[in-house]
């Protein structure tokens, strides 16, 4: 199976993660999950995905937190993030964030691949 594109999981959630590790690598995406945003600012620095998916809500660093340091670091600013949260109530709050998509929880599978396979593109 050819690697389409690189995925990094940004979420504190185990069983989201694992079920978003498990479909998106039978997709043949090349996926690392980790469990919040210091974590995935360390990986950021040896590993450059295709595009990030992030939760919001996470212990140690938010999805927020991690954001504004995503923006201010040039060789990792401009990876393509995809927010994925339940608990965002607006368009305006999302693109605060400056997202390449914001996929509301629980996401559809099929809509997530298609926003996944359209950001990894641009």
């Amino acid at each position: 199976m050819t690697v389409t594109c690189a995925v990094l999981v940004i979420g504190d959630d185990e069983s989201i993660r694992e079920t978003l590790e498990m479909l998106l690598a039978s997709e043949g995406y090349e996926v690392m999950v980790v469990s919040h945003g210091g974590e995935a600012l360390g990986v950021l620095a040896r590993w450059h995905p295709h595009v990030i998916l992030l939760d919001l809500h996470m212990p140690i660093t938010d999805g927020w937190t991690f954001r504004q340091e995503q923006r201010r670091r040039p060789p990792i600013a401009d990876i393509p993030v995809i927010v994925l949260s339940a608990s965002i109530t607006s368009d305006g709050e999302a693109r605060r964030l400056a997202p390449a998509e914001f996929v509301p929880k629980p996401c559809d599978v099929d809509r997530l691949l298609d926003v996944i396979t359209r950001v990894a593109r641009t």
